[in-house]
């Protein structure tokens, strides 16, 4: 099986980083979480870590750095269907008509948006620790995140927002923190925060954001996700308990009864990364059903 090689290309007029391993069949593409400009760390394809590795040796896998993040341009204000429409572009621009998509926290909600509207394009649908799309409620603020060493997305910084959202330090190694730093210097984020400075982005990113998920769990409660779907959570993640996890499933399951809801113990907001095998053996299970 091939190795997954970086490359960009341009979609829509946009540098757009990715990685593959070029392997045939229907991939199984992988979206990141964090808002540029906002996510005390650096979000990037490059957040996946070696669990990419370990499902590229198996089947072909695409992941993609998201506009405003990585090595991909931000042409536009950041919202939720910006995003959207440039991980549809980027699919068809690689001429896939099949798909899995995996989705991390905000990338999971994008993935439930792209089944909704693209439903002969995604096949199935893996929400991992998607507190972007969870419930939400009048509880009080999630803090884990608040008041970040300064200055912000430097290495100390951006290590102190991964122990923060993390049951074990473990996973938190050079190469992480490298690409985080290297995300921070570069063009997509620097462009992130200046539109942040400006204004440009704050006032449009939490409408659309609420927007997408009224608009999800409305189909939810109607006509229900169009594809299987499975839900990830880790069973110490401080940004969202499992008990919020457990309720988007639900969600799904009243109108979609393929639908699996998994918690990886010892693991917090990133459980790709804190129990690799564990994420890979309840994904790859799932991903056999969806692509026998």
């Amino acid at each position: 099986m091939p190795g997954l090689k970086t490359e960009t290309i341009e979609v829509r007029g946009a540098t757009t980083r990715i990685m593959r391993n070029g392997a045939s069949g229907a991939p199984l593409v992988f979206l990141h979480g964090g808002v540029p400009g906002v996510t005390p760390y650096c979000s990037g394809m490059h957040v996946w870590g070696g669990a990419l590795d370990r499902f590229a040796a198996e089947r072909s896998v695409i992941a993609l750095d998201l506009p405003g993040s990585g090595g991909t341009d931000l042409s536009g204000e950041i919202t939720l269907d910006l995003l959207s429409r440039h991980v549809r572009a980027t699919l068809e621009a690689l001429g896939i008509a099949r798909c899995h998509v995996i989705g991390h926290d905000l990338g999971g909600l994008l993935a439930f948006g792209l089944a909704v509207d693209a439903p002969a394009l995604v096949s199935a649908v893996t929400a991992v620790a998607s507190v972007a799309a969870a419930p939400t409620g009048d509880g009080v603020e999630n803090l884990s995140l608040a008041y970040p060493p300064s200055p912000r997305w430097t290495r100390v910084s951006q290590a102190w927002a991964f122990e923060r959202v993390s049951y074990s330090h473990r996973h938190i190694d050079d190469a992480l923190l490298a690409a985080c730093v290297d995300a921070a210097d570069g063009r997509p984020h620097q462009e992130a925060l200046r539109r942040m400075a400006a204004g440009e982005n704050g006032e449009s990113f939490v409408p659309s954001l609420m927007k997408a998920k009224s608009r999800f769990y409305e189909v939810c409660r109607t006509d229900g996700v169009p594809v299987p779907c499975q839900v990830v959570w880790g069973s110490h993640d401080p940004l969202g308990s499992v008990d919020q996890g457990l309720w988007l499933f639900r969600g799904i399951a009243k109108r979609q009864r393929a639908a699996q809801f998994h918690v990886i113990n010892r693991a917090g907001a990133l459980p790709f990364r804190e129990e690799p095998e564990s994420f890979h053996q309840v994904v790859s299970a799932f991903a056999d059903v969806v692509f026998p």
